[in-house]
């Protein structure tokens, strides 16, 4: 979308700038998602890992009133 350091590309970004890019990413497939469509190439899916379904720690919401 610019050019430019991104540190100064992240300062100068708004939320419609923001919302205009994400649309542009939408409309723009990458160009690995163009070859694997061409190649007809499937998609590869990567189940959750087990160990990230639950938290190590139960979250405890009385911490949170002290």
């Amino acid at each position: 979308m610019e050019g430019g350091s991104p540190t100064l590309i992240w300062e100068r970004w708004t939320l419609p700038m923001l919302a205009a890019q994400r649309r542009y990413w939408g409309d723009h497939p990458r160009l690995s998602q163009i070859a694997a469509s061409y190649f007809k190439i499937p998609h590869k899916y990567t189940p959750p890992d087990a160990s990230d379904q639950k938290p190590a720690h139960p979250f405890q919401w009385d911490a949170l009133d002290q």
